[in-house]
């Protein structure tokens, strides 16, 4: 970024604040539009993934949305893995080492014939180093593979693909560019009153992605002895200790299906469209 650049987004980085009380307003604008570029996939392009692909904590609430598009479109859905990927140890320096979850995904996949289309979804995308280490995971689990196809969508944070994985082509497709300032926008869906219940359960809850993982999905990243894992006790305690709890989230997934069905239709009315 050059120095106009940055003095630009340094600028337009204040004026987030202003949008505070419209998070989950542009949330749900995002889920639109992540459903469009998936529709987008799969009615003009008749793409046919082997593999429905997430990371982390909004892997886990973005392959479930991904999935209620499939079904909203009465399309036959892949398989679903989603993958514990940690990025950065604590200095911000040094990737974690992730060679564990080889065996795991082995485990995954060992009833899929054959992988040869993979969809990538994540609500947004910086420099890609999650989906590089999920695909070079994949690639090491099945050595066999002779090449891969693959589809990343998500929202664009200046993102370049640099990686050189010669047993791969990747395809990335953005639902929207980057809002300077807000960040983790499609977590924001969780209405404000239930991230605050679920923070006073279970205090280590820091952002809204973990609070939209466990109520979406059932389960949050977590890392238990320098390895990460997918904890699906988690909301075992919000069940128990949470009132209404299980009312609440049955309401948020279906204004989910409703918006996902929304959509679809405005999709196919061609009211969603992208230009690039």
């Amino acid at each position: 970024m050059d120095e106009f650049a940055n003095e630009y987004f340094n600028k337009i980085t204040k004026i987030s604040t202003d949008f505070t009380s419209r998070r989950k307003e542009l949330a749900k604008s995002r889920i639109k539009m992540f459903i469009g570029a998936l529709c987008r996939q799969l009615i003009d392009f008749k793409e046919n993934y082997d593999l429905l692909l997430g990371s982390g904590n909004s892997g886990l609430f973005m392959t479930k949305i991904a999935l209620m598009t499939y079904e909203s479109l009465n399309v036959t859905a892949p398989s679903v893995l989603n993958l514990p990927i940690y990025r950065f140890k604590e200095d911000g320096a040094k990737l974690h080492d992730n060679s564990f979850l080889e065996t795991y995904v082995k485990e995954q996949l060992k009833s899929i014939s054959s992988i040869n289309n993979i969809l990538f979804v994540d609500d947004e995308i910086m420099r890609g180093l999650t989906a590089k280490e999920c695909f070079s995971l994949i690639l090491k689990a099945f050595p066999n593979i002779n090449h891969l196809d693959a589809t990343i969508i998500a929202e664009n944070h200046f993102f370049e693909w640099h990686y050189k994985m010669p047993k791969i082509s990747i395809s990335f497709f953005a639902y929207s560019p980057l809002i300077q300032g807000l960040n983790g926008n499609i977590g924001y869906f969780i209405p404000q009153n239930l991230f605050n219940g679920i923070q006073k359960i279970i205090p280590e809850i820091k952002s809204y992605n973990q609070a939209m993982a466990i109520v979406i999905n059932g389960g949050i990243k977590k890392i238990v002895n320098n390895k990460g894992e997918f904890d699906l006790e988690t909301e075992k305690d919000l069940k128990t200790n949470l009132p209404n709890y299980k009312k609440t989230k049955n309401e948020l997934l279906e204004e989910i299906q409703i918006l996902v069905k929304k959509s679809v239709k405005e999709y196919k009315e061609e009211k969603i469209k992208f230009r690039f």
